[in-house]
């Protein structure tokens, strides 16, 4: 939770005294504006840290921003564990013929490929393409293998520090930022 502390608003007071609600919208102005800021930097640092896209990332993350009754903005993420092949997997597309060497899989960036030897890559009638092993000896059924979900990667210890750290900082420029855009009458 990050949050801005008294000093700063006692100073945001005095500086903002005649203007009428000036302290309420440089708040929230502020909030709303690190809490953008901070959901840029944990998909950065998810990216940074796993090999998935920056828009798998993004489309699970939901932001609540705050208002004029309500000063807190809140960062969700939703989702349910990522389709394997959503990461980096050798080969990417289903092959023309079938394939003697194993499927190779890498979630976490620095780490080496896993071999998945019974497993394949193919593309479902819907159009989406996964990684695959049969359930038995026979053709069907089979099973989709998945990695982490969003919230997972979110929820790492680096990704939480980097991210609050961002927040942190983004808040405290923005605060100071919003109070001089209303000081200077541009912000009204």
């Amino acid at each position: 939770m990050i949050t801005i502390d008294a000093e700063q608003i006692k100073r945001a007071e005095l500086l903002l005294k005649n203007i009428p609600g000036g302290i309420d919208k440089s708040i929230v102005r502020a909030i709303n504006r690190s809490v953008e800021s901070a959901q840029t930097a944990a998909v950065k640092k998810v990216k940074d840290r796993y090999y998935i896209k920056a828009g798998d990332v993004r489309k699970t993350i939901k932001i609540k921003k705050a208002n004029y009754s309500d000063r807190i903005a809140i960062i969700r993420a939703t989702g349910s564990p990522v389709a394997l092949s959503k990461f980096s997997v050798t080969p990417s597309k289903p092959p023309k013929k079938r394939r003697k060497t194993p499927v190779k899989v890498r979630v976490l960036k620095g780490e080496s490929p896993k071999s998945l030897t019974h497993a394949f890559v193919t593309r479902l009638s819907s159009g989406h393409i996964g990684v695959f092993e049969r359930v038995g000896k026979a053709r069907y059924p089979i099973k989709q293998f998945y990695g982490p979900s969003v919230p997972q990667m979110l929820g790492h210890d680096s990704v939480v520090k980097y991210v609050e750290e961002r927040a942190k900082e983004q808040l405290i420029k923005r605060f100071d930022h919003e109070i001089e855009r209303l000081l200077r009458g541009a912000g009204k």
